[in-house]
This record gives C-alpha cells, structure tokens and sequence, in this order.
C-alpha cells in the first residue's frame, strides 16, 4: 500500500513561502547562492523564512539527513509542486525548441550542465491528473536518452535464425525439417539449416521501441507536435526500425541485462519505465485514477533554459531571413572562447580572462564581420525586489560586454510579466560612457526588452529586435556611402 503524500502547491519560483507552507527542518541553502538542485532550489532567509529560487518542478521535501519529511500526526509524506511565476510561460514547449538548436549539445557540456534533472531513483510522486509537466518532461527525457544510445550503440544479442538453402549449407543442417521440407518434396537441391545471427532485436530495445511509440503519443496528447522535436524522434525511429514493436509487461523490465558493459543502458530503462506507465505496467508503481496521475520528481532550471530559449527563438528567426546580414555569434565553451580580456593568458591575474554573452550580433555587410549589438538574457523582473543585490553585478557585467565587443547598442531580455496583452514600445536610454573607439563618436544606447509569451507561437521579440538591429545597420552603412 503506497504511503499517503501531502502536496504543497501555490509557490512560483523566486517567491517567499509567507503562508510557511514549507515545514521546519526542510533542508535548503542559507541563500540564494547556494541552492541545490534537487533541493528544489530553496532557500532560507535571516527570518527563517522559505524562499523558491530559479526551479521549477515537482520533488519530496527531505531533511538534513536526507530523509523524506513527514507530517507527524497524519503520517503524510511531504511533497512541493513549483510552477513559473510568468501565466503563460510553457517550459516544455521551451525545452523542446532549446533541443532543435543545433548547438544544444554544446550548451551542456559547457558550464551551464544540463537544463532539468529527473530523479529515477525517487519514488513517484502522486498530482493532479491535469498536471502534465511530470509525464512530459519524462517523454522528452527518453527521447533524448534514447537518441544518446542509438548513437553511441545499439545491444546486440545472439539468436538462431532458420532458413532452408539452395545448394548450400550455413550453420547445422536440421535435419528432420530437411527431410519433411526438402526429400519428402524431392527437392534435394535445398538444405534446411540453422546459423546464429548477432540482432537489435533484443529485449531492452524493444522496450526503447515501445516507451518512443508512447512518446510520440504523449507529445501529440498535450500539444506538442512531433515535428518541433522531429529531427531527435525520427533519428531514433530509423535507428530501431530492425527491431519488432512489441507490447511490454513487467516481466519483460525482469529480463533486462543493464550490468557490466550493458550498463550504459540504465537510465534509458529507467525513463522507459515511467513513460510506459498506464500502457500495461501500472502495477509497478500503484494505479492512477481519474483525478490523480503519478509523475517522475523533476527540477527545471528556468534561468538558463530562458537564457537559451531566447537565443534559439532569435536564431530561428534569423535563419528565415535570407535578405539579412545580421548574424547571432556562434556560442563558444570558457577553453575555446577566443574573445579573452587579456592577451597573454595568466592563471595569476585577478582579471576574469573568459566571458560568453548571451547575445552578441554581427553585421556581416561587404564581407567584413563586426560586432554591433550585444544583450543579456535575465530571468527576472527588472523592479523584483530579489534582485536589488544582483543589479550591480548585472550591470557591470552588460557595460563589460559593451566595451570589449566596442559597440554602440546594448540592453537586457526580460520575461514579459504581463499575460497576453500585446507589447509596446521598447525603453531606450543614452549612456554616459565613453566610445571604445575614438573614431567613432556614436552616442551608445541601453535598452530594455520583454520576451512575450503568449499562447500562440509568435516572433514578436525576434523581429522587434532585428528591425531595431537593421535599423542601426542601415544607418551606419548609409552614413559612409553618403562620406
């Protein structure tokens, strides 16, 4: 009989639990410097206060000790739901677009690491059936895993296989078939052998097979159509096309060889088994009912995967404009950035050497490449009382970009607050700083921009950016054919 959960909800991220929904004893960081993932991201302040951080998600309250908190007079085990503080903002659909980027695989292995965590080894959680988060999140987990082990490879078995020959023999010749198939037909001129084959077609890959079928229908359930993750699903269609669709049970999950070498393919078994749930092995976890669904613990980090999904947002919009020269520069890992504040590298200079923006755009007019905007990316209100503290370093850090990329525009990408309303004008504010070219005596302009969410696709932010981007451009270009 699976325990009894009690689930807290009605926290966004970046919030304080004023209601003191959190029990006492909850471990979190002593700030919101120090927050751990799979703590949910929380954070205590100096009046004892809970704090939500930049995660979202669903995960078991636990103590310092790691034990999972539990109500004392109920018996309740304790549970914490997080959602985005902005209404319209859709994570998944996020995730999704962050993953078509070609250069996702290099967002990961840089020191952003991976933009979610799921929790296999964590016991399920139960939620409102209409939370889907969990079930996505997992779907879109697997794909990606599974997309790792097709390209890594695919367990191969050894099996019989049986076939009846002309003039040739392969393999062991079966003897009574040959005689019932081939003498008895006097057709002598056959042989009926069997010879051992290496397969695909083993137990583990009919479960990937199964669990991507389910995927596919988890995805087109909720909204999201295959096409938007199509480039990662049919790569592993067509790696799995030699292995036979199957239904799947639990004995089949009792079968599976995921030790020694075979190990790689653990946390693929692992997703398989939570996206399967409700097609034939409920009773690994316990049954769902019309209101309640159960779903895998998971964090999202919403800070970067904003950061990122701006930038693919911009970057897609990009590509369909055949007419502009406006580039977004290619992102580049801290050891490979050759966009370095000093020339001659020295472990002992308290000068940070290495920096990545966000967004950094490139005029490639007449064949020479040069930087003209760059932008950073903040999941936040630009007023939220939580970032007092973060306003200097911020800003710093934006003017820094300004000067080694000498270029005359400049701004921060926020989150629009608002739901669906429709976007004014951008706010713009001349700086007082210097020219890093004394050639140049452009005036250099801040910005401020809201990326909009709304509940159909949209470019809004992409195109409004460019056309101000062009716009620079054009003017630049004009004033020296005009010289």
């Amino acid at each position: 009989m699976k325990s009894k959960v009690k689930l807290i909800s009605g926290l966004k991220d970046w919030t304080r639990d004023y209601d003191k929904l959190i029990p006492k004893g909850t471990s979190a960081a002593k700030s919101m410097n120090g927050v751990v993932q799979k703590e949910m991201g929380l954070y205590i302040d100096a009046k004892g206060y809970y704090h939500t951080s930049g995660y979202v998600g669903v995960g078991w309250l636990k103590d310092f000790q790691g034990r999972t908190i539990t109500t004392s007079i109920t018996g309740e085990k304790n549970a914490l739901i997080i959602t985005p503080r902005f209404p319209l903002m859709n994570p998944w659909e996020m995730l999704i677009k962050v993953m078509n980027d070609p250069e996702y695989e290099l967002y990961t292995s840089g020191t952003n690491g991976d933009f979610f965590e799921i929790y296999t080894d964590e016991e399920l959680i139960p939620v409102s059936n209409t939370e889907s988060g969990g079930e996505l999140l997992a779907a879109i987990s697997f794909v990606k895993e599974c997309e790792k082990i097709c390209k890594k490879h695919l367990r191969q078995e050894m099996a019989f296989r049986e076939e009846n020959f002309n003039g040739k023999v392969v393999g062991n010749i079966q003897v009574s078939k040959h005689i019932k198939q081939n003498i008895m037909q006097a057709r002598e001129d056959r042989i009926y052998c069997r010879y051992p084959v290496f397969t695909v077609d083993t137990v583990e890959n009919r479960i990937m097979k199964a669990a991507l079928i389910k995927s596919k229908k988890i995805f087109k359930k909720n909204g999201i159509t295959v096409k938007d993750i199509g480039r990662i699903y049919s790569y592993c269609e067509n790696s799995l096309k030699a292995v036979r669709t199957t239904g799947i049970s639990k004995s089949d999950f009792n079968r599976i060889n995921i030790s020694g070498f075979n190990s790689y393919y653990k946390s693929v078994m692992e997703l398989a088994k939570t996206v399967l749930l409700g097609s034939g092995v409920n009773d690994l976890y316990g049954e769902e009912t019309e209101d309640i669904k159960y779903v895998i613990p998971y964090t999202i980090n919403m800070e970067s995967l904003f950061e990122f999904y701006v930038r693919a947002t911009l970057k897609e919009y990009l590509r369909k404009d055949k007419s502009s020269k406006i580039v977004l520069d290619e992102y580049r890992m801290p050891q490979k950035n050759p966009l370095l504040t000093l020339k001659d590298s020295d472990q002992r200079a308290y000068l940070m050497n290495n920096y990545v923006p966000d967004i950094a755009l490139i005029d490639q007019e007449g064949g020479e490449d040069k930087y003209i905007a760059v932008f950073d990316v903040k999941y936040q209100n630009s007023t939220n009382a939580v970032y007092t503290e973060t306003r200097r370093h911020n800003s710093h850090q934006l003017l820094f970009y300004t000067l080694l990329l000498n270029v005359t525009r400049c701004g921060f990408i926020f989150p629009n607050p608002k739901t669906e309303e429709e976007l004014g004008d951008f706010e713009m504010y001349e700086l007082n700083i210097q020219t890093g070219d004394a050639m140049d005596p452009s005036a250099r302009e801040y910005t401020q921009w809201s990326a909009e969410f709304t509940s159909k696709p949209n470019e809004g932010l992409a195109k409004r950016i460019m056309c101000y981007v062009q716009g620079i451009s054009a003017m630049t270009h004009g004033e020296e054919k005009d010289g």
